[in-house]
């Protein structure tokens, strides 16, 4: 009996290898070739991922007979669904049901679909997204019923399920195209980095950097976490991934746990908004929007770093005022040992940076060559260190790449079903003619609410969906009051995101806290304070563009940025509470509203915000040298 279990397993694990290794192989294939037809490529993506999702319940129903067989049998129909939907995926079959409509299996086939998309998306995602895509469902039913301007004609299920299954405005629409253009690319490359070192690699340096500064801990998290995050594209993965290592520094240190927490939660989230990969979401903007993938980047470039800038900036002077020293020197690696050591580690994103903004390739290109960098560094290192072929990393990195992919590409899917809904219904119109008339044409009014809508539709939603969703709901507002298609999307994308660190569903901050053994709510809340700069720099690329570079002169930058770091400065400052020396409440208050006014769009607002920070920086400098004489004892 032993025996015969050990084989079921045995059998198991090698079918979970080589499916998972077929769907790396798949998306590499389709990225240089055009020989599957898009519908077919999406319909292959996400039914091959969604059987893998059952596969791994079924193993891990060992033990469990019920569920053991109910996981069987789901995994049985997906495989039969997915077959039916290849043959009348063809450009025939789909010509024919354009003009002829779809037959009762198909309407069959495509009820199953949809349940089994919101299953899978409670299963692998939580309760949030089916839940909104199930209302949107509803909402296309009783269009009819409802009051005045959010009122429609409504839809019968036919109409829907149509619409939503068998087209590409729905559940393979935009969002699943990105997934199988660009996002499993990058997650495998993300994988490959981190399964030949480059993860430790980039915690090690942003330790050895960092380490001698006042709270060097802290500012490693946020450097690392900077650095894995924009590869992995998930706040709560990153959350994971370096704060099992920063978040112990930091409480050792002297921060204090609800802290060390929030900064590593604010620092993970970041990683999504900061150039070259920013997570899966930045593809599915360049698919929906039209714009290149590279010019979103360079636009997203300067807004990430003012938010890293200001995070590193409030941990700085969180450690002055909790009198937190440096490491010692000689309890730190030199950062250029390190880099003489394991520089290959960098060959990859520099090969990724290289073929996006100076060749000019497109994403997944650019991904191809990156994954081909990597896959032979680490060829040549294992080799020489080792002298055997990696055939384990290269078979870790393809479970643990398609798994991963799993949860995003169904987020994609639940949120296809709520675009094919906001199109179908032309909710999107709606919405957009709601906050013009609330805000009575007021651009700041008309931001103000499109922040707000954003972070409550992002509120535990994967990030690509949280975009996905905030992009088709709101964008359209902003592009009616004249913000430019750019502007706009990041916008929305940047308030989708920061839904991670803004209680009461701040995600990542609940997982750092659980790292951090600390209060899950009073962590959102400091994490909340930290990432106050992602609540600004939204508003400030809106008014002042010279910040997103593109389009821009050099002057319009740099005004740009000098008015952004003002801002940062004296906000961070004023929530921390010490710069050098401790600030008295009054100097704190007028700080922060220093630091608002600057923001406003006006010229007067600006130069008051500038001559205000040229003289709070020289009344700080003046406080810092008299604490300093004071300290020194009379002789």
């Amino acid at each position: 009996m032993q025996t015969i279990q050990s084989a079921r397993s045995k059998v198991s694990e090698w079918t979970l290898i080589v499916l998972s290794a077929g769907i790396c192989l798949f998306h590499i294939f389709i990225s240089v070739s055009t020989s599957v037809g898009v519908m077919q490529s999406r319909v292959i993506h996400l039914f091959s991922l969604m059987l893998l999702w059952y596969l791994y319940k079924v193993r891990a129903s060992q033990g469990h007979m019920g569920r053991k067989i109910i996981f069987t049998v789901v995994a049985v129909l997906v495989f039969a669904l997915w077959m039916y939907y290849m043959t009348q995926t063809t450009r025939e079959m789909l010509m024919d049901k354009g003009i002829w409509g779809i037959s009762p299996l198909d309407m069959v086939a495509g009820v199953v679909l949809i349940l089994l998309i919101l299953e899978t998306s409670r299963q692998s995602i939580g309760l949030a997204l089916p839940i909104i895509a199930v209302v949107f469902l509803v909402y296309a039913v009783i269009g009819p019923y409802l009051p005045g301007i959010i009122a429609h004609r409504g839809y019968d299920l036919t109409y829907i399920t149509s619409y939503i299954g068998w087209t590409n405005e729905g559940i393979y629409g935009t969002p699943i195209g990105a997934a199988v253009s660009f996002v499993v690319l990058y997650i495998i490359f993300g994988e490959l980095l981190d399964k030949f070192g480059a993860g430790k690699f980039f915690i090690d340096i942003a330790y050895a950097l960092t380490g001698r500064m006042r709270g060097g801990p802290a500012e490693a998290a946020v450097l690392s976490s900077a650095l894995m995050g924009s590869i992995n594209g998930s706040a709560v993965a990153n959350v994971v991934t370096t704060g099992t290592f920063t978040i112990p520094l930091m409480k050792k240190v002297g921060y204090e746990k609800n802290y060390a927490g929030a900064v590593e939660a604010v620092a993970s989230t970041g990683g999504q908004i900061l150039p070259p990969v920013m997570g899966a979401a930045a593809f599915v903007m360049a698919d929906m929007t039209g714009i290149p993938y590279s010019t979103i980047i360079i636009a997203a470039l300067i807004p990430g770093i003012l938010y890293y800038v200001s995070l590193a900036m409030a941990v700085y002077f969180e450690a002055g005022r909790l009198g937190i020293k440096p490491e010692e020197s000689s309890k730190l690696q030199k950062a250029g040992a390190i880099l003489r050591r394991d520089f290959y580690h960098l060959i990859p994103m520099v090969v990724l940076i290289v073929c996006l903004l100076g060749f000019g390739f497109s994403a997944s290109y650019s991904a191809i060559f990156a994954i081909v960098s990597i896959i032979l560094i680490g060829i040549v290192r294992t080799y020489v260190t080792e002298r055997r072929f990696p055939w384990k990393e290269f078979r870790d990195v393809a479970l643990h790449a398609a798994k991963s992919s799993i949860p995003v590409t169904i987020a994609c899917a639940s949120a296809g079903i709520v675009i094919g809904i906001v199109s179908m219904t032309g909710l999107g119109v709606r919405f957009a003619q709601i906050v013009f008339q609330l805000a009575n044409g007021k651009l700041i009014l008309m931001l103000l609410m499109t922040m707000v809508a954003c972070i409550i539709l992002g509120m535990g939603l994967p990030s690509t969906a949280a975009y996905v969703i905030a992009a088709t709901v709101a964008a359209p507002a902003l592009l009616e009051a004249g913000v430019p298609v750019l502007a706009s999307n990041l916008f929305v994308f940047y308030f989708a995101i920061i839904s991670f660190i803004t209680p009461p569903v701040a995600m990542a901050a609940y997982a750092a806290a659980g790292i951090a053994e600390a209060d899950s709510m009073k962590t959102g809340l400091k994490a909340f304070k930290l990432g106050i700069a992602g609540f600004i720099i939204p508003f400030l690329f809106v008014y002042y563009p010279g910040l997103m570079i593109v389009g821009t002169s050099t002057l319009e930058t740099l005004y740009a940025l000098l008015v952004a770091l003002c801002s940062v400065f004296l906000l961070a400052a004023a929530f921390e509470g010490w710069v050098g020396v401790p600030l008295g409440m009054g100097l704190r208050l007028v700080m922060f509203l220093l630091g608002c006014v600057t923001i406003l769009p006006f010229p007067i607002a600006d130069l008051i915000g500038i001559i205000g920070t040229i003289l709070i920086v020289v009344l700080l400098v003046f406080m810092i040298r008299k604490a300093k004489k004071a300290e020194v004892p009379a002789s």
